[in-house]
């Protein structure tokens, strides 16, 4: 992130105060009793305001740590293929795990009160999931999907 500063304004300013500076000798008791006080209170404003800017940003950049929310997570290996991949998404909370053709090979999905391991093999897959009263099923399916074995 790129921050772009205006920097005429404080150049302009600077330049002011240099050029007073330097003819303040020149300058009469009633100029001199003006430009001094001016002078300081610029200078005081050019501060007070840039603390206050900081302090914002300090503030926001707070906030915005406060509210990074990441809804997929996903790491990759050096060819670019996803490894593991993690989804908060409030509908569907899983962490899915690939192998090197990018099938998913392990799933877990826990929604509310009953999760869900489900471990994909190139012959079938073995699902393991809790009901509502936390009692454990597992199912064995084969590679059409039917059910082979069943245990509650």
């Amino acid at each position: 992130m790129i921050i772009k500063r205006d920097w005429k304004m404080t150049f302009v300013l600077i330049l002011l105060i240099v050029l007073l500076g330097g003819y303040y000798d020149k300058l009469g008791v009633q100029a001199r009793t003006m430009v001094l006080p001016l002078a300081i209170f610029i200078a005081a404003g050019i501060i007070i305001a840039r603390l206050k800017k900081l302090e914002y940003e300090m503030t926001t950049s707070r906030l915005n740590a406060r509210e990074a929310i990441v809804q997929t997570f996903r790491l990759i290996d050096q060819k670019g293929n996803e490894c593991v991949s993690i989804s908060t998404d409030p509908e569907k909370q899983l962490m899915t795990f690939f192998d090197e053709n990018h099938i998913p090979r392990a799933t877990l999905n826990v929604l509310g009160n009953t999760p869900v391991l489900k471990l994909v093999g190139n012959n079938g897959s073995v699902t393991i999931e809790f009901d509502e009263e936390g009692l454990p099923h597992l199912n064995l399916k084969d590679e059409a999907g039917s059910i082979i074995w069943s245990a509650v």
